[in-house]
């Protein structure tokens, strides 16, 4: 995909702007066919893996309104996004999806369904999709974690997980089954963020104790507005 290529080219400035080391890289690459889903901040969430993970392509579910533009529509489209309507059912996004998945290439989502502009390392409730699409495709989900929200010039991590294979789910149309492996992911990711954190203050202590206290303050700072 040329117009994909070059695009990677136009934007890889953006890993010296916000560097970004990927750990476990090799979880990425043993899996083809997969939901891979991420925490998310900002736009860079992305950009990043689009330079550094996503060599050939990049498809990726997008808010419908981003495409309500000519111009916003022809790009999304050259570099492999799909529009979805959140809050309800799309049928036509679902097409879209199971026929990525069933080509056995990545599909990546974020399962909250919105930015965390807070940049605290709580998540909110995880829609059903990444687990339906899983479900429906028979392809494992692949969790990715972001450390912190990015700042410019400031070392941060992306953190790749194990493949999550659902396949005791397969085939099921139980709306109770979709919850439990909804859950099952969302455990996984609270797992992964332990593990990202360990790394961190393994690897980089300066950063874990600097991150560490500017959580801190935004948590006292949310306190004493509470009570104003």
């Amino acid at each position: 995909m040329f117009f994909y290529r070059c695009m990677r080219f136009f934007f890889a400035p953006i890993t010296f702007i916000y560097p970004t080391k990927v750990v476990n890289k090799e979880n990425f690459n043993k899996v083809e066919g997969a939901v891979c889903i991420c925490n998310h901040y900002a736009v860079p969430d992305t950009l990043i893996p689009a330079v550094k993970l996503y060599k050939k392509e990049l498809h990726v579910l997008a808010k419908a309104e981003a495409f309500e533009s000519k111009i916003g529509n022809w790009f999304l489209r050259k570099v492999g996004a799909i529009p979805v309507h959140r809050g309800e059912a799309d049928l036509t996004a679902f097409k879209e999806v199971l026929k990525v998945l069933k080509a056995n290439k990545k599909l990546a989502l974020y399962p909250e369904g919105t930015r965390n502009k807070k940049g605290t390392e709580d998540m909110g409730d995880f829609k059903q999709g990444a687990a339906r699409f899983a479900i429906k495709a028979k392809v494992p989900i692949l969790p990715m974690m972001y450390y912190k929200m990015h700042k410019a010039f400031s070392r941060n991590y992306l953190y790749i997980g194990e493949p999550i294979y659902l396949d005791e789910f397969y085939g099921t149309k139980d709306a109770e089954d979709y919850e439990k492996a909804t859950q099952i992911v969302w455990e996984a990711m609270l797992k992964l963020r332990r593990d990202l954190n360990a790394y961190v203050e393994e690897h980089n202590p300066r950063l874990a104790k600097k991150h560490k206290k500017q959580l801190e303050k935004q948590a006292e700072k949310e306190k004493a507005a509470l009570k104003n």
